[in-house]
């Protein structure tokens, strides 16, 4: 089995992406969305509004959580990941957040096959929600930050260029040497 990582900054389309995975392969759904809805901590906020250490705390014990249950996937070929434990790292970064070298260790004992980064949308197809209150310099700082953690943690990011949905999906599917379906 193959652990695949699909992220990049807010906005990029990624949930459309991992949408039209879900259809044919298992997907770990993101884990910041996730806290932010059942965590009664953190229940009506948005990312913005819940940053801190004790969010992402919240945010990596799930995500080890998902990174284990996604072992227990023998059967499968490939298991996507909506964000994986390294976006953290990005997100502590932009919060400024210190005393992290136990995730950092935690980190190491994690190992995804793949790690691809949806670049980013043009801006005028940038959109905010409820959960996503960054505005589209602030999205491209992030999607900068997220690569570079990846790129430190030892991860070779592949590029998912700005196409259709479809097409994005064809192209991640293509590099994973996986049958597309339509």
């Amino acid at each position: 089995m193959k652990t695949v990582v699909i992220t990049g900054g807010p906005g990029t389309g990624k949930t459309s992406i991992i949408k039209l995975l879900a259809k044919r392969f298992p997907v770990i759904k993101e884990s910041a969305r996730l806290v932010l809805a059942r965590n009664k901590m953190f229940r009506g906020k948005n990312a913005i509004q819940a940053k801190g250490k004790n969010f992402q705390e919240a945010i990596w014990d799930l995500e080890v959580k998902h990174y284990m249950k996604a072992l227990l996937l023998r059967n499968e070929r490939l298991v996507f990941f909506d964000r994986g434990f390294f976006d953290g790292f990005a997100y502590s970064a932009l919060s400024r957040l210190n005393g992290l070298q136990s995730r950092v260790m935690q980190g190491r004992l994690l190992h995804y096959d793949y790690v691809f980064i949806i670049d980013p949308l043009p801006k005028s197809l940038y959109s905010t929600d409820e959960k996503r209150k960054e505005t589209y310099p602030e999205a491209l700082k992030i999607h900068k930050i997220i690569e570079k953690m990846y790129r430190k943690y030892g991860y070779k990011p592949i590029h998912v260029p700005f196409d259709t949905v479809e097409n994005r999906v064809k192209f991640i599917v293509r590099k994973l040497h996986a049958p597309y379906f339509s």
